[in-house]
């Protein structure tokens, strides 16, 4: 039976693990959307040909995913080194330390509201097994958990494949459409896919998915507003256009 139980424990932790992965999507799909977006309007006001607009859109995507995934992998990988040396280090402290690690887990368990009693036989009990106490001691006491939500290289692939796709929504209809119907249809594009992201994240939540997009898409479009409000304030003080684009 307990073999049994294994299986569907160990997929449930693998789901919740995935979707710890949603903190890259949704911030590499958004950004890609939007830095699109800004660039191809800049573009197409200052006259740029279709294939001028579509080249430097590619170029902007694809440079884009290169150094956000670069800049996920490198920060995921500094915080999972930093957290694997924390474990290190506090599972040198309970083998230097077993009585204080003892006492700390006790009084972790029984704040939870076990009795003193009942966390003194589970201390002891656990302590004759080194990995056991050492993990719950990790997870109890200092809140370090075990699951594997800070592997470097899934957040830059995650990071970059979701630049890619919020990058090239905008961009598709430059290569397929009149030129003078390109930037509607991409700004179309970009809301529906920002309120479709914030839908995708209310489900996961548990939240309303009207709701939840609405705030992802109000959120992103006010970024985006305050973003041109200063880009429009220093080109009118400077008397010199500044650039549009992510």
């Amino acid at each position: 039976q307990v073999l049994i139980m294994a299986h569907p424990v160990e997929e449930k932790r693998r789901k919740i693990e995935s979707r710890g992965r949603i903190r890259e999507f949704i911030f590499g799909i958004q950004d890609g959307l939007i830095s699109t977006v800004g660039l191809l309007a800049g573009m197409q006001a200052a006259g740029s040909s279709r294939f001028v607009i579509i080249m430097a859109g590619t170029a902007a995507v694809c440079s884009g995913a290169f150094s956000m995934s670069a800049g996920a992998y490198l920060s995921s990988k500094a915080e999972k080194e930093i957290f694997d040396h924390e474990l290190e280090k506090e599972a040198k402290f309970v083998e230097h330390e077993p009585y204080l690690a003892q006492e700390g887990l006790l009084d972790a368990l029984h704040r939870e509201g076990l009795s003193r009693e009942s966390c003194y036989r589970i201390v002891k009990l656990m302590h004759e097994q080194k990995s056991v106490f050492v993990a719950t001691f990790q997870e109890k006491v200092l809140g370090l958990g075990s699951a594997d939500v800070n592997n470097p290289v899934k957040g830059a692939l995650v990071m970059a494949l979701s630049f890619i796709l919020g990058g090239v929504l905008p961009l598709a209809p430059f290569a397929f459409m009149p030129l003078q119907w390109a930037l509607g249809v991409a700004v179309l594009f970009t809301g529906a896919a920002l309120f479709g992201v914030g839908m995708f994240k209310g489900k996961l939540a548990g939240q309303s998915l009207g709701r939840s997009g609405l705030e992802f898409l109000a959120i992103a479009l006010i970024a985006t507003g305050l973003g041109y409000a200063v880009g429009f304030l220093l080109e009118r003080f400077a008397g010199t256009p500044l650039p549009v684009g992510g």
